[in-house]
């Protein structure tokens, strides 16, 4: 039965909207894993925890962060993740901007592929994730991109669409508007991710995420420069 002292803690990692993040060792092999803390103690904390295992579970793939094993450690459980070493994609959005556009044109037309394919992998089982960013999108040495942070994300098969939940400034619409998201809602957060990774600038750019959220109900972006 794996135990909370076969790793060793490295650094605190920014965390998702649920639970603290640490990027640990796993002592006996000195492999890198992400290990997030959940509350589990009273019904709802249990419910949440239970439901972000399941879809992480059900989702395991290679356009998603693969779930290694689960500690349960008193009135909390641990989730322990694969790691990608590459960071999420706040560090690819900065290293885009560095290189020539040709360059950097044929980079994002491939991490835009991999963002649809595991954006489809998603939908075509009914899942929303409900909170697209750049600190959810996660890199793997050899470029390949990977979905994460699924503590939001939401089961769609029995209902048409999911409450108003997420990064505001990622969010469509009408999550602002009627509170409600479906799943083409991903879509509108993908494609400020895609003018970023083009850009580095957030195409809803303003002073304050009140701004923001009145031009993302506006529909007032900016243009590609």
């Amino acid at each position: 039965m794996p135990k909370i002292e076969d790793y060793k803690i490295v650094k605190k990692l920014r965390g998702g909207v649920i639970g603290k993040t640490f990027l640990v060792q796993l002592i006996a092999t000195s492999v890198f894993f992400v290990m997030k803390y959940l509350d589990y103690f009273d019904p709802e904390d249990k419910a949440k925890a239970d439901e972000e295992i399941s879809l992480m579970r059900l989702l395991d793939s290679k356009f998603t962060v693969h779930l290694v094993e689960t500690i349960l450690q008193w009135i909390q459980i641990c989730l322990v993740i694969g790691y990608c070493s590459g960071g999420d994609l706040t560090n690819t959005i900065s290293d885009l901007q560095k290189i020539p556009e040709k360059d950097r044109m044929i980079r994002v037309w491939e991490i835009f592929g991999q963002m649809t394919r595991s954006l489809n992998h998603l939908h075509s089982r009914g899942i929303m994730h409900r909170d697209l960013k750049p600190e959810n999108i996660f890199m793997n040495e050899d470029g390949s991109v990977r979905l994460g942070d699924f503590g939001l994300s939401k089961d769609l098969n029995e209902k048409t669409y999911a409450t108003y939940a997420g990064t505001k400034a990622y969010m469509a619409p009408e999550g602002h508007l009627t509170k409600k998201l479906d799943l083409p809602s991903d879509i509108f957060s993908l494609g400020i991710i895609v003018f970023q990774l083009l850009t580095g600038q957030h195409p809803f750019e303003a002073t304050s995420e009140a701004k923001i959220i009145d031009k993302i109900e506006k529909g007032e972006y900016q243009k590609i420069p």
